[in-house]
């Protein structure tokens, strides 16, 4: 059979910090108005996902159009192969190794960092995660939080994540629609609030 454009259905996740953003996309969104949406992941092939970001269970598009209806696009990328990944390497558990996803940030989402090369030397069980944001939408005086400012040490961070004041030593930066920003692995970032970004 030869393949053809596949429409995946997205798997939203509730956020306290979410809104309803997605809507303004065109999407028909689960819930009512008091549901918040932070996350609409529209590719995704994980056999297991980090309990804090994605419940800890499972997440495999599902095809929602054509004879590959309610496969997942994993069974695809494992039956058509090169076909669709081209000379993308999967996973070592022979998944997708892309995870594309919108983030609707109603409010400033929690302060993160993936593993440096540094520390994924010295640690094997770890691995490194870059992504890269797309703004869709930002309201005016929107920011976003990435790296931080000259003269902090871990001593420092410590003591201003202990104290609730992580904020003043993280380097802002407004955002507008059209922006692209690369994370790479081992970045101190966060989303601040009224911003609606594209995920890689």
């Amino acid at each position: 059979m030869p393949l053809y454009p596949l429409l995946l259905a997205p798997i939203y996740k509730e956020k306290v910090w979410g809104g309803r953003g997605l809507k303004e996309l065109g999407r028909v969104l689960p819930g009512g108005s008091e549901t918040m949406i932070g996350e609409s992941w529209e590719l995704a092939d994980l056999s297991v996902t980090n309990p804090s970001g994605g419940g800890g269970e499972a997440a495999r598009s599902v095809i929602r159009n054509g004879p590959l209806s309610k496969r997942t696009f994993g069974d695809v990328v494992r039956e058509f192969g090169p076909v669709v990944t081209g000379t993308m390497k999967l996973s070592p558990d022979g998944s997708f190794p892309l995870l594309l996803k919108y983030l609707d940030a109603r409010e400033n989402l929690s302060v993160q960092v993936h593993p440096s090369e540094a520390y994924a030397a010295e640690h094997p069980d770890v691995h490194l995660k870059s992504e890269a944001w797309y703004v869709v939408a930002a309201e005016p005086g929107a920011k976003i939080y990435r790296g931080l400012v000259a003269g902090v040490n871990p001593e420092r961070f410590q003591v201003a994540a202990q104290n609730g004041s992580v904020e003043a030593l993280l380097r802002s930066e407004p955002v507008e629609p059209g922006q692209c920003i690369y994370l790479p692995s081992g970045t101190v970032h966060a989303l601040g609030g009224g911003v609606l970004v594209a995920e890689v």
